[in-house]
């Protein structure tokens, strides 16, 4: 009887075992495929705070780490301007521009209202300056119908307290002196007195003052926007997106303070919603390790949803003056390739050139149909000596600022964040073998189906918008899904990308 049921009881216990053995098999194979059509389909993993990290609008670059996850084989570096071939543009040929000549300090627009290209440049006296005489610094004005062609207006408002001919080009700011300026079109103008906005040092600090016409400005002395003298070209931008203002100064504070020979020029901003309440400065760039001693200042625009800035480097053995590219997302955390990478926008001229010993840019690039214009003042001293100054110009195409481009030989990569698709894909490129575009699963980073780089039609040759096709099939067709982007680059450089 008893060994009867120990045989009874050993086969229900083997038939249980097996029974819930296939049970869980079963529930653990319909889990994974449970969880794999979620983790394929269910974007609800991609919170909105990582959306929120995204840029707001294009065009994209590969160098935003804000929109690029990763990079694979490539390198990137900051395209050199090419320079004009009919430099300078400008030279000195009027008294009212003292001893060196007409340089930056200023800023380029084209205003719309008058259909034409409107420029403020600085100018210099050495003989005021010497004899602590005012106005040793002050801004001109000029125009011209192409941007080439400068013709330099008589205003009539400028004469040095008597002193001099107001037949001169000289605009009307400043009580001491007008020492560089920074004009913008006035996004919260309420009539057309202030149509224009604009920054200025002058003693007793950096001033915001309003203008109809760009010549003559209206400006309360009472409340400076920086209280102390920053000795650079101070400048501002608008930020759209977050409806503020950045200013970027010279700061007050620095490591070396109180020692001779120390350099103590470096780049710092400030901010405000309205451009009467300031914050304090914030020191955001300082030279690193072989670094040159100074960065003399920085001037910043602005392209889709990333600040570029142009930031001026000064080394004090044959004191040059060069301009590197850097760039931010959010105006205050800045980004620069490595030493060893082509990060110079534009160097000194060539031996004995009109520009061989210094170069600064203006305010911003004027785009120009599918050009970029980057105005610029050269001189054919370095900075520890008085030489001759003149305007050129120097160019890219549009958005070609920074490029990303295969390694020889290899198949380079770039992969995107999750991205929300809102329409075609775009690429601002050059391609001698080819780029392709991978459609890939947003949480998982796999090739979906129909969209990998084998479907992709291959991108070859140079353009600035090039559509990115997968056979008859577009990004659009995927509106409203977020994706990952793997551009796929072969003996071929990227530049920018947008989806519109």
């Amino acid at each position: 009887m008893m060994k009867g049921k120990v045989k009874h009881t050993t086969i229900m216990v083997f038939v249980t075992i097996v029974v819930m053995a296939t049970f869980l098999k079963c529930t653990q194979k319909e889990n994974a495929l449970n969880y794999k059509s979620k983790a394929v389909s269910d974007t609800s993993q991609i919170s909105t705070t990582e959306l929120e990290l995204l840029p707001v609008k294009g065009p994209y670059f590969p160098c935003d780490e804000r929109i690029i996850e990763d990079r694979w084989k490539v390198e990137r570096f900051i395209v050199e301007l090419e320079r004009y071939s009919g430099n300078p543009i400008m030279v000195k040929d009027q008294p009212i521009e003292g001893s060196i000549g007409p340089f930056s300090g200023g800023t380029v627009i084209y205003d719309p209202k008058d259909q034409f290209y409107k420029m403020w440049y600085g100018v210099f006296d050495l003989h005021a300056y010497s004899n602590k005489h005012p106005f040793s610094y002050n801004m001109c004005y000029a125009e011209s119908g192409n941007g080439i062609d400068w013709q330099k207006p008589v205003l009539g408002l400028f004469d040095r307290r008597g002193l001099i001919s107001p037949q001169n080009n000289a605009i009307k700011l400043g009580r001491e002196k007008t020492g560089g300026i920074d004009i913008e079109f006035n996004p919260g103008a309420k009539s057309a007195q202030d149509r224009f906005v604009a920054i200025h040092n002058d003693s007793g600090g950096v001033f915001v003052s309003y203008s109809g016409d760009g010549k003559t400005f209206n400006c309360s002395f009472d409340h400076p926007a920086v209280w102390y003298h920053s000795d650079t070209h101070n400048n501002f931008i608008y930020d759209e997106v977050r409806d503020r203002w950045l200013m970027f100064v010279r700061p007050r504070a620095y490591a070396g303070n109180d020692l001779k020979h120390v350099g103590r020029r470096r780049v710092a901003v400030k901010e405000s919603p309205d451009l009467v309440n300031w914050t304090h400065e914030r020191t955001v760039l300082v030279p690193e390790e072989n670094d040159p001693d100074y960065f003399y200042g920085m001037t910043v625009f602005r392209r889709g949803d990333l600040f570029f800035g142009q930031l001026q480097l000064y080394e004090t053995m044959f004191h040059h003056l060069y301009q590197e590219l850097v760039w931010s997302g959010d105006g205050i955390n800045w980004h620069r390739l490595p030493q060893s990478a082509q990060r110079i926008i534009l160097n000194v001229g060539r031996k004995n050139a009109w520009d061989s010993g210094m170069v600064s840019l203006f305010e911003k690039p004027v785009l120009v149909n599918d050009e970029m214009r980057f105005y610029y003042s050269g001189n054919d001293k370095p900075h520890n000596s008085f030489g001759t100054s003149g305007i050129g110009l120097a160019t890219t195409k549009r958005d070609r600022l920074i490029g990303v481009q295969s390694i020889p030989d290899t198949l380079g990569r770039v992969l995107t964040r999750p991205i929300p698709i809102k329409g075609d894909l775009f690429i601002n490129a050059r391609a001698r073998g080819e780029i392709r575009v991978e459609l890939r699963s947003a949480i998982r980073d796999e090739p979906l189906k129909g969209w990998t780089a084998a479907d992709c039609t291959p991108f070859i040759g140079d353009e600035l918008d090039a559509p990115i096709h997968w056979g008859d099939k577009s990004l659009n067709d995927l509106k409203g899904k977020p994706v990952r982007l793997r551009f796929q680059l072969e003996d071929a450089t990227l530049f920018s990308f947008d989806i519109r």
